[in-house]
């Protein structure tokens, strides 16, 4: 399984633009930032990697200027992978 999460370093704005995805269609998640990443609030937002570019969009015209990063997250046999895209 796979999937991109979306970390900021303010809560506030991790809500935000977990609000802002929704209200234009894009089923979202929020969830612990893994703490692979190494980054962030403590709390991120999850999307689907096939509405990756569109959140990428997003970031750039919500211009929350607390973004810290967009991260691939890989789920193998019980191991977690994460690495930064």
């Amino acid at each position: 399984m796979e999937f991109v999460v979306v970390a900021f370093r303010s809560r506030a704005h991790t809500v935000k633009f977990a609000e802002f995805m929704r209200a234009n269609g894009v089923s979202v998640e929020i969830i612990n930032t893994p703490k692979e990443a190494g980054v962030g609030c403590g709390l991120s937002v999850k999307v689907s990697k096939s509405v990756f570019t569109a959140v990428k969009r997003a970031v750039q015209v919500a211009s929350l200027n607390s973004f810290a990063g967009f991260f691939l997250v890989t789920q193998v046999g019980g191991k977690r992978l994460v690495r930064t895209i």
